[in-house]
């Protein structure tokens, strides 16, 4: 009867530090999220990244962490590129080495291949005309996947429309090619719901180059 008592002593004490875990677990990623949302330049993004990164290695177990590190230093990229190509390559790799981790973690995640193929157009940016052959089929083939693993990610159509709008027509781009992904991301991001902590970028964004697109061209 002792043992069977001390067995269950050992179990309560388990699950409730178990949740006192979770909770620093849950504060620590909505401060973030706060800090996340209230990011206006790279400096910013960074610093976001930086607070994932400590709640990631805290929770190494967690792939949700690892992939807000990896977004706010692409963030951080895409900002830097304009003004400071070298500090945006680093801060890229930054970004596919916190993907990396997430993915060895989830592998099956589709937010993880969207962002992937988020990281490939900022790679991009560097050189457009030179990297364009190689990294298009890349980018279409990560969004592939993350739109097989779940149907209702908006954010994979999203990222596919931003791509073929600035896609030369010749190459199957422009504005009536991309019409059709914005479209299709709009009714998923209409449907989702309840997200939390899970990432939920893009809906204001989809409603932008939807009106952009709703618009007529100057001239007409």
């Amino acid at each position: 009867m002792k043992k069977i008592t001390l067995l269950f002593a050992f179990a309560l004490v388990a699950a409730v530090l178990a949740a006192q875990n979770n909770q620093r677990y849950q504060t620590a990623m909505t401060n973030a999220q706060a800090q996340l949302d209230s990011a206006r330049n790279a400096a910013d993004f960074q610093a976001v990244a930086n607070t994932y990164a400590r709640i990631a290695g805290a929770e190494p177990a967690e792939w949700l962490p690892l992939y807000y590190a990896s977004f706010g230093n692409l963030i951080a990229g895409f900002i830097l590129v304009n003004t400071d190509l070298p500090k945006a390559l680093l801060t890229i790799d930054l970004s596919q080495a916190s993907l990396d981790k997430a993915k060895a973690l989830a592998p099956q995640e589709s937010e993880l291949a969207v962002l992937q193929a988020y990281i490939l157009i900022c790679r991009l940016m560097e050189n457009p005309m030179a990297k364009g052959a190689e990294i298009t089929p890349r980018v279409f083939a990560e969004l592939e996947k993350a739109a097989a693993l779940n149907p209702g990610n908006p954010r994979a159509p999203f990222l596919r429309g931003t791509y073929v709008l600035n896609m030369p027509e010749f190459y199957g781009g422009g504005a009536a090619n991309a019409k059709p992904h914005f479209e299709k991301a709009a009714t998923l991001f209409e449907q989702e719901t309840g997200r939390g902590l899970l990432p939920h970028w893009g809906r204001e964004e989809n409603a932008k180059y939807l009106q952009q697109l709703a618009q007529p061209a100057k001239g007409n």
